[in-house]
Formats: structure tokens, C-alpha cells, sequence
């Protein structure tokens, strides 16, 4: 497995997701994962064993986060959170890094402001083909995502990523 060089600026969700569903250690292969100040207090809040005892080269960002006015009019006209807006802000500051979040409007936003995105489906994709995962593993995960997790996914989309999941390795 070949670290990637790229820099990972986190919302809570999929930080929360991935060690929900035991696969924290799926970021393990990011050079530095970077999260604010507002997301470091919601995954405390709502799932603090996913920081503690972390292998992961994970940098807290402690001082105040600058937001260009610009960035907040767009955060709050899609009803970001604050956390949500303090990563994007984040993205603007250590671009090109890669945005980490399962909110569609966060997604939406960074897809706008032309942010690398992914969430957690993603990096269990990604896992396949960094050689962390089987295939099967992953399909495995997937299936049991909405008993484990509180990741929202419609049971269609589900469906439709397993079964390409199958198709692109002949399962």
C-alpha cells in the first residue's frame, strides 16, 4: 500500500461512520487529516471513542478558523452547520487537499467551489483499490452499513454501488 500524499480535511459524519462500522484505520493511508475545531467537539459528542486512541495522523486545527464572508453567505444560504463551513474553510486554506463529508450540502458546496469530495462510501471504494479491503470485505460492510451505522443511504443507492462493486470485480 502506497501512503497517498494528499491532505483529508474531515467533517464529523464520516469520522463518526467509519469507526461505527470498525474502519477508522481505512484513513490511515492519508498523509495528515486535518479537522476544526467544531467537528473535533462532534465526534467527541457523539462518538468519542473514534479519536481516542487513534493511530491516525490526525492534526486538530486549534486556533480560530478565518471565513471569507463569501464562504459563509454559501454555508448558510444550504444550511450548513458550523462544523461543515469550518472544513470548507479549511479546503480553501490547504487546497488541493480532498474534503471528507456524507452531508449532500456540504457536498454540494465543495462540488461548487470545485473541492476533491468523497465521503465514507467512497473510502470504502477506495479501500478496494488501495489494496486495504477484498472486494468482498467491502461488499460485506456495505451490506451491513444500515444496521451498524447512522450513515444515511438510500437502500437503492445501496444497492446500485454493491452491484457495481460486482460488475468492475467479476463477484
Amino acid at each position: 500500500m502506497i501512503k497517498s500524499q494528499a491532505k483529508l480535511i474531515c467533517d464529523a459524519g464520516p469520522i463518526i461512520h467509519l469507526d461505527e462500522i470498525y474502519c477508522i484505520d481505512l484513513l490511515n493511508d492519508f498523509d495528515e487529516i486535518i479537522i476544526p475545531p467544531t467537528v473535533e467537539r462532534e465526534i467527541t459528542t457523539h462518538r468519542p471513542s473514534a479519536l481516542q486512541g487513534s493511530s491516525l495522523a490526525l492534526r486538530m486545527q486549534v486556533k480560530r478558523i478565518d471565513i471569507r464572508e463569501e464562504l459563509l453567505t454559501l454555508c448558510r444560504n444550504c444550511s450548513l452547520d458550523a462544523g461543515e463551513t469550518e472544513a470548507l474553510a479549511l479546503m480553501e486554506k490547504y487546497s488541493p487537499a480532498i474534503f471528507l463529508t456524507d452531508d449532500a450540502a456540504a457536498r454540494l458546496v465543495a462540488e461548487q467551489m470545485r473541492f476533491n469530495v468523497h465521503g465514507t462510501i467512497g473510502i470504502l471504494v477506495r479501500s478496494i483499490r488501495q489494496g486495504q479491503k477484498r472486494p468482498e470485505e467491502v461488499l460485506r460492510i456495505l451490506s451491513e452499513l444500515p444496521l451498524k451505522s447512522s450513515l444515511y443511504i438510500k437502500a437503492s443507492l445501496l444497492k446500485e454501488i454493491m452491484q457495481k462493486i460486482m460488475d468492475e470485480f467479476r463477484l
